[in-house]
């Protein structure tokens, strides 16, 4: 039998292994194992036992018990603790140390010590196991095979026990605690498709969550310990974004802001950013938090969004024009014919050479300006109905070409045609697409100095099961600035001095209305449009 001394040095002994299992990280139930073999290594006479009191139920559950019978240990577990409810039962109900001698005569025990008898108890100290904020987690007890009373070190002992196991179960639920808020924490952080990224003081990356991995096409350990200024586009970012949100005296700002992100590829993208800086409890900055969203696809939304209103825009003034044309074609027509009429009768009367010739002249051409502003006017305006028949598309440019003769008369000018062996029959509206060729040509005569060289080649090719003709209409010309690049097809807009600005315009909706498409090429030399229809 062990002398204090002894008993103490391996009492100190017990409760290290148990600390020491607990730092390595053991689980509460190896924990409290460990914590009833020292104790029973230390009181080789006693059968030790743990109760835990679990929430859910209001029961005490036996949690660790090496010695105790099986039938035994089925019949205390899940007992609701009560103020007469043996030993443990009536410790965790007062929070308060109970202590049997002898079982068979304690009141306590009143009603079930047949078990405890069959199982050869007489006796059962029972220490409330309270953590550091008073509540009862459960018990630690001891039982003796005949009736006894506990000596001062014995009640020292097994409060000291009671005390670790609180400590173990204390700290492993702490743990488990915080290892579920990690793991909550991670499926947020890895659920989301946004970018997460957390930096140091210094701005190098110390976290790259899943969703900045898909977002920047970087593995996460391509990136850690790196400068963000590797997912700007542009450096002037990186450094505005240095003075506004990532440094440690930057105010909290909860607004998003818009910067040029680059991916791993080279590709770059807008993304919306929050950011702000990472403080610990004492307020001390700790390092930079950013969430980034890709709003590509908002913004092509936009896009289209603005896209739709302006041919929403467009649409109806394309209707109220077509209305108004419509109201006042008939007088029009009519009004100009009597113009025509008259001109073509006063030519019988008046001298060729005459200053009166010269003004029916004036008056003959103003009469054809006007006819030519109403006839853009009816084609932009009212509805398209196409009337198509089988034709060789280089008949109707050249056709758009000799109805150009008085603009090109007397200049040095040459219509050159690059089709060598292209099919050039396709279904097509002939006085549209006429009037297409026409405005191409009348732009590149007017834009374009002596010589004039306006070239039109053409070529096949399959859009999958569509056989299309492309046709290129270049001048040798100055070229298109940029500023009419973007707005060439624009209704109104012209920079020419008697312009209507419709001529271009005019010609999209023919092109659109056959299926087929027309756009401003990049060629660096002269103009050129590149148009395709189908065939």
């Amino acid at each position: 039998m062990m002398n204090e001394r002894d008993l103490l040095e391996s009492d100190l002994r017990g409760q290290t292994r148990v600390l020491k299992r607990l730092a390595q990280g053991a689980s509460l139930d190896e924990v409290l194992h460990t914590l009833v073999e020292v104790a029973e290594e230390s009181r080789p006479d006693m059968i030790g036992s743990v109760m835990l009191m679990e929430a859910e139920s209001g029961t005490l559950r036996l949690a660790a018990s090496r010695r105790l019978p099986d039938f035994y240990r089925t019949s205390v577990d899940r007992r609701i603790p009560g103020p007469r409810c043996g030993s443990c039962g009536t410790a965790a109900f007062t929070g308060k140390r109970v202590v049997v001698e002898d079982i068979a005569t304690d009141p306590l025990w009143h009603g079930f010590r047949d078990i405890p008898e069959q199982a050869s108890l007489r006796a059962c100290w029972s220490e409330p196991i309270i953590a550091s904020t008073g509540e009862v987690l459960g018990t630690f007890a001891m039982y003796y095979s005949v009736p006894r009373s506990p000596c001062a070190s014995e009640l020292e002992f097994v409060s000291s026990i009671a005390s670790l196991a609180a400590l173990a179960i204390e700290r492993v639920r702490y743990q488990s605690e915080v290892e579920r808020e990690r793991a909550v924490l991670k499926t947020i952080v890895n659920g989301i498709p946004d970018a997460l990224l957390m930096t140091g003081l210094d701005r190098n990356i110390t976290h790259f969550s899943r969703g900045a991995c898909r977002m920047f096409q970087y593995d996460a350990d391509e990136v850690l310990g790196k400068s963000t200024s590797i997912l700007y586009a542009d450096r002037s970012d990186f450094e505005r974004m240095a003075e506004e949100r990532f440094h440690i005296a930057a105010d909290e700002k909860f607004e998003a802001t818009e910067v040029q992100w680059r991916r791993k590829s080279g590709a770059t993208f807008v993304g919306e950013m929050v950011g702000k800086v990472i403080r610990d409890e004492r307020d001390h900055p700790l390092g930079f938090l950013a969430l980034i969203r890709d709003i590509t696809d908002r913004k092509r939304a936009e896009a289209c969004l603005a896209e739709s209103r302006d041919k929403l825009v467009q649409a109806e003034r394309l209707a109220a024009m077509g209305k108004m044309v419509s109201a006042i074609a008939h007088e029009s027509r009519n009004a100009l014919q009597r113009i025509q009429v008259g001109i073509d009768v006063l030519e019988y009367d008046i001298e060729p050479d005459s200053e009166a010739r010269e003004d029916l002249n004036r008056i003959r051409r103003a009469k054809s300006d006007l006819q030519h502003m109403h006839d853009e006017l009816r084609s932009f305006a009212g509805p398209i109905q196409l009337d198509s028949s089988t034709a060789n598309l280089a008949e109707v440019w050249r056709q758009a070409w000799t109805n150009l003769h008085v603009l090109h008369q007397g200049r040095d000018v040459q219509l050159i045609e690059a089709i060598d062996d292209v099919d050039l029959v396709c279904e097509l509206d002939v006085f549209r697409i006429e009037q297409v060729f026409r405005n191409l040509f009348e732009n590149s005569l007017a834009a374009c100095a002596d010589p004039v060289r306006i070239t039109v080649a053409c070529s096949n090719r399959n859009d999958g099961e569509q056989r299309m003709l492309c046709v290129s209409v270049r001048d040798n010309g100055p070229g298109l600035p940029e500023e009419l690049r973007s707005r060439v097809f624009e209704a109104f807009y012209t920079t020419k001095a008697k312009g209507t600005g419709l001529g271009m315009a005019i010609a999209e909706r023919f092109i659109t209305a056959h299926r087929g498409t027309i756009e401003i090429s990049d060629h660096p030399d002269g103009a050129e449009f590149l148009m395709t229809l189908p065939q």
